[in-house]
């Protein structure tokens, strides 16, 4: 810190030479370094004397450097030994003063204001129960009693028991009598009976019926362009028939369960509308399964649709069609060989 009394005065200011140079004296290396070539001493003890190119003052004579003195021993000086523990001597209980108790000063008692009583305020007398005056009884018009029309029984009109009893009459007599109820024409009612089927078997005819199914629709899509038309199908979806897809709001129904005897032969399958047909023929078939839903029935009534492709109606039967998308291999192929395609796709062909 700089002494501001004046009893110091400043270092005197040097040139940047100067100051290299008292700098290369010393024996420190300057922050600008002089381009003149520098002889570099290693270490002055190397030389007895100093070579005559050195600075005066770049090293010390090692001889001048004073000597430390040689070690001396010091005498050995005994420690003062301890004093051994001297324990310190009770001191004899000095009892503090008590404090004197203060005197006490009562404070003076304030008086609190009187309590000013509020006024009484009367509460409104309640009015006294006013009965009200009875009203004459008018009747209500009553409206005048229906004959009893007893609602039709289908069943005794046609000799139908209420539920299936085991005979074969007249079971098939009552689900005759449920098919003629439900709104599925051109179709006719056959009965089948239940076949125990291998269960590998079985799920290769569940997996052969997708190829069948797409062969079956291209089958239908080159020779039956008229049941199609009929069936409510357009340009668009007999195209896609061909294609061996079926296109919305239509399936393929299976005539006869795989359960039940049925096969994947075309004879077996059937285009047919998902709604309303093709539902209402599950739902008939559900109508008999759901009596015992952990059993299937030894005996099943179907309805079977006629033809390859279900139409309500009576349609004439065309052989395919001859215009441009109508041109393709399926074209002249006939049901048989369709068949014989489907046939080979399926297990052990």
């Amino acid at each position: 810190m700089w002494d501001w009394s004046g009893t110091k005065t400043p270092p005197p200011v040097k040139s940047r030479g100067d100051a290299a140079m008292e700098a290369q004296n010393q024996g420190s290396t300057p922050m600008r370094r002089d381009v003149r070539p520098v002889p570099i001493y290693r270490d002055a003890r190397m030389f007895k004397t100093l070579p005559p190119t050195a600075p005066a003052s770049a090293y010390p004579d090692p001889l001048a450097i004073p000597q430390p003195p040689p070690y001396a021993p010091q005498p050995y000086m005994p420690q003062p030994v301890v004093q051994p523990y001297a324990p310190q001597q009770p001191q004899p209980y000095a009892p503090q003063q008590p404090v004197a108790p203060q005197p006490y000063a009562p404070q003076p008692y304030m008086p609190q204001q009187p309590y000013a009583p509020q006024p009484y305020m009367p509460q409104p007398v309640a009015q006294p129960y006013a009965p009200q005056q009875p009203q004459p009884y008018a009747p209500q018009q009553t409206a005048a009693p229906q004959p009893y029309a007893p609602r039709p029984q289908p069943y005794p009109a046609q000799g139908m028991p209420a539920a299936p009893t085991g005979n074969p009459d007249t079971d098939r007599s009552l689900w005759e009598w449920q098919f003629s109820q439900m709104n599925l024409p051109n179709m006719e009612l056959i009965e089948v009976n239940y076949v125990m089927l291998d269960a590998n078997w079985l799920s290769e005819l569940r997996k052969a019926f997708k190829r069948t199914r797409r062969d079956f629709l291209k089958y239908v899509g080159y020779h039956h362009v008229n049941e199609l038309i009929a069936a409510g199908m357009d340009e668009e979806d007999i195209k896609l028939v061909k294609k061996g897809k079926a296109p919305e709001n239509f399936n393929i129904h299976v005539r006869v369960p795989f359960d039940y005897g049925g096969t994947n032969s075309f004879s077996n399958l059937v285009l047919i509308q998902t709604h309303p047909y093709h539902n209402e023929i599950h739902r008939f078939i559900d109508m008999q399964t759901l009596i015992q839903p952990n059993l299937k029935p030894m005996k099943l009534f179907l309805p079977s649709p006629k033809g390859k492709v279900y139409t309500p109606g009576e349609v004439e039967i065309s052989s395919g069609g001859t215009s441009r998308h109508d041109r393709s291999v399926y074209a002249g192929f006939l049901e048989s060989t369709f068949e014989m395609i489907a046939q080979r796709s399926m297990m052990g062909r």
